[in-house]
């Protein structure tokens, strides 16, 4: 496992002085519980949430159970405390489980969900579309309707998630555990009913394996992923994204693959 470690960070483009060197001067306040125009101020996304997603994407990929497997409850806390109040801290002084779950209840304590309760609505309902090309417009329409600091939180999240199910062999984490074990904090409205539960879990599992498709995310949102992180998305094909645009096409078990 270190040694796969080792190679993620020798992936990273050439001159990264890693994500603790990107802690502003001035680290802002994260605001846990508020609606996100008042979480992301002047459009603006948290610092230590990007610092925390970042260290995740770049060396924590590989590490098992992640987002499954809860964090220390006292580390969690205090990470907590720490973003809240603006305070400065070395990110490994927590570990990766710690990390997730601080994003996970960051997400879960969004009033009404990152996507709100509409876009929710219009997620679930491209389940019932039986052509692909209908599934990927209603998840692209949902995605471009949020403000632009929501996509770009979007991005580091489905973008490490994308990562994590390609480092499965390491990580034991295929799209479908990835995707019920994030479920409940990007998903607000289908907590009380198990069926719609399940549906979204299917939704959250074509949008990671959609991640590096631009007629979901966008090319502006998996660029601004991959220059934010400094690492690489590797597809079925092993191209690097940074270095070839995969094609339009929604990826489904009925239909081709990224090409």
């Amino acid at each position: 496992m270190a040694r796969m470690r080792q190679q993620l960070r020798a992936m990273n483009c050439a001159g990264d002085t890693g994500a603790t060197d990107q802690i502003p001067r001035k680290y802002n306040k994260v605001r846990f519980g508020v609606p996100l125009k008042e979480a992301f101020k002047k459009g603006i996304l948290p610092q230590p949430l990007i610092d925390s997603m970042v260290y995740i994407a770049k060396d924590g990929v590989t590490t098992n159970d992640l987002f499954r497997r809860p964090g220390n409850p006292k580390g969690v806390k205090q990470m907590m405390k720490n973003m809240a109040e603006g305070r400065q801290f070395p990110l490994d002084d927590f570990n990766f489980y710690t990390h997730a779950s601080v994003i996970k209840k960051f997400l879960l304590r969004i009033p009404k969900g990152i996507f709100g309760e509409e876009g929710e609505l219009s997620l679930l309902s491209a389940l019932e579309m039986k052509n692909s090309s209908d599934q990927q417009n209603t998840f692209s329409k949902v995605i471009f309707s949020l403000e632009k600091p929501t996509q770009r939180l979007l991005a580091l999240l489905f973008g490490t998630w994308f990562r994590m199910i390609h480092h499965a062999e390491y990580s034991q984490m295929s799209s479908e555990a990835v995707a019920k074990s994030v479920t409940g904090s990007i998903f607000h409205t289908c907590s009380d009913c198990p069926e719609k539960v399940s549906h979204a879990v299917k939704v959250m599992k074509l949008l990671i394996e959609n991640f590096a498709c631009t007629g979901v995310f966008g090319k502006d949102n998996i660029q601004y992923y991959v220059d934010t992180t400094r690492s690489s998305i590797k597809i079925k094909e092993k191209f690097k994204y940074q270095y070839k645009i995969p094609s339009q096409d929604l990826v489904t078990r009925k239909f081709n693959t990224i090409d």
